[in-house]
């Protein structure tokens, strides 16, 4: 999303301008919201606030008039917000949002747009020819076939820039979501399809949080095993010192692989609290905790979600 605001901007607020001003680099209050962009419209200066979700959210609406609140008060200046659903969805609340008084008068209207991607032809969002909306076409409606997947591929390679290699990061992750997770012929498919490109997508962030995961199942193999044979060597003369600097050193490790891996998936789904979980990395020392806020962050669907688990792991840790 960040890596193409101009194309999203285009896409479902036309007519805005991108100032290359993100929500992270606004100074004063916090407003945790998915993205929140400066723009400019009609020669003054607005707010564009994108909000995306996998799933229904019956708070929304009052999520929306918080954040529209909060960034009103900051920066004086209209915030037109966006709730985008990356799968069906039921009972999504429907714009606007009134308050009423008990003898119903109306004192607050709040109008917001909202998008259901696989509602919304593929072709047409192939047809805006916007880099930045081609990792969506899978989960647009039609979308997840392959014939279509080569068609994004087609439009993103060679890639030689840093923003197509993000872009087609994207597509393999997105893709690999719009088929069902128990269809292991076009799982299968989507992995072989992208491996002649691993070379393009090894810096990116989206690649690098695979690896992570992947890194961390294998080390957990291992430690398992190496306690095994740890257990059957502990008759020996001398090894319990060998085993407690051994443990040491386990420890660490653990550690550093936690706090790697919590970043990179902050990185790579909420990059707006990146330097809050790099406190949260430096201060606990305790690896089940980290390890129970990698688990509590990583299963967040909401950036709410995971600023809420990062706050958890903070407060526990002050208790300690």
């Amino acid at each position: 999303m960040a890596i193409c605001a101009q194309d999203f901007i285009d896409w479902i607020a036309p007519g805005n301008f991108f100032t290359g001003k993100l929500s992270e680099q606004f100074e004063s209050i916090s407003i945790e919201a998915d993205a929140i962009h400066e723009t400019i419209l009609c020669d003054k200066l607005a707010l564009c606030h994108f909000e995306f979700q996998s799933g229904p959210d019956s708070h929304m609406a009052q999520r929306i008039l918080e954040y529209l609140i909060l960034a009103y008060r900051c920066y004086d200046c209209p915030v037109t917000s966006y709730v985008i659903y990356l799968k069906p969805c039921k009972n999504v609340p429907v714009p606007p949002l009134q308050l009423t008084r008990p003898d119903g008068k109306v004192i607050l209207t709040l109008e917001y747009e909202v998008l259901v991607l696989p509602e919304i032809p593929y072709k047409d969002l192939l047809a805006k020819d916007l880099k930045g909306l081609l990792p969506l076409v899978p989960l647009a409606a039609g979308g997840a076939k392959r014939e279509v997947i080569e068609e994004v591929i087609r439009r993103l390679v060679p890639a030689h820039d840093t923003i197509s290699k993000e872009v087609l990061a994207l597509t393999q992750l997105f893709a690999s979501l719009a088929f069902d997770k128990d269809d292991r012929e076009n799982q299968e498919w989507i992995i072989g399809r992208f491996a002649m490109y691993q070379d393009i997508l090894r810096d990116t962030p989206a690649y690098q949080h695979i690896l992570q995961m992947g890194l961390q199942e294998g080390r957990q193999k291992g430690l398992q095993e190496g306690r095994q044979e740890g257990r059957q060597e502990g008759r020996q003369e001398g090894l319990q010192e060998g085993l407690t600097k051994g443990r040491e050193e386990e420890r660490q490790a653990r550690l550093q692989d936690q706090g790697k891996l919590l970043l990179a998936i902050v990185q790579a789904r909420f990059p707006t609290l990146h330097k809050q979980a790099q406190k949260q990395v430096s201060r606990i020392k305790d690896v089940a905790a980290l390890e129970k806020l990698v688990i509590s962050v990583g299963s967040a669907i909401t950036l709410e979600d995971a600023q809420c688990a990062l706050l958890a792991g903070q407060a526990k840790k002050q208790h300690d």
